[in-house]
């Protein structure tokens, strides 16, 4: 349906219209980032709360991350030192440097045993 000779003089200007439609997005957007950031301040506020009033939850949580980071730091070290040990055994053909970590591997072996 086309607008009247009225309503297309009493319309806005393509840029302004634009604009007026930002401005109202904008605020739209800034109202709704207020209230999701008054929901995740409210949350963590009443976790915190909750974990620093309740000392079983305190020591079951702190217990758990000290059994994570400790089984975590076995398990990468573990890793790590098998990889060396294979990169080293694949460089054994090395004339120079061979030597070295045959010696190297050799002190390993005894004291496995």
């Amino acid at each position: 349906m086309p607008l009247t000779a009225e309503q297309e003089k009493r319309k806005l200007p393509p840029k302004h219209r634009k604009d007026e439609k930002r401005a109202e997005e904008n605020e739209r957007f800034e109202k709704l980032l207020n209230k999701l950031e008054e929901m995740t301040t409210n949350g963590r506020l009443k976790d915190m709360a909750y974990h620093f009033t309740n000392k079983k939850e305190v020591i079951k949580v702190n217990l758990l991350a000290g059994i994570s980071r400790g089984v975590g730091l076995t398990i990468g070290t573990a890793l790590f030192i098998a990889l060396l040990v294979f990169l080293l055994s694949q460089m054994i053909s090395l004339p120079v440097i061979g030597e070295s970590i045959a010696n190297l591997l050799e002190i390993v072996e005894q004291y496995r045993e």
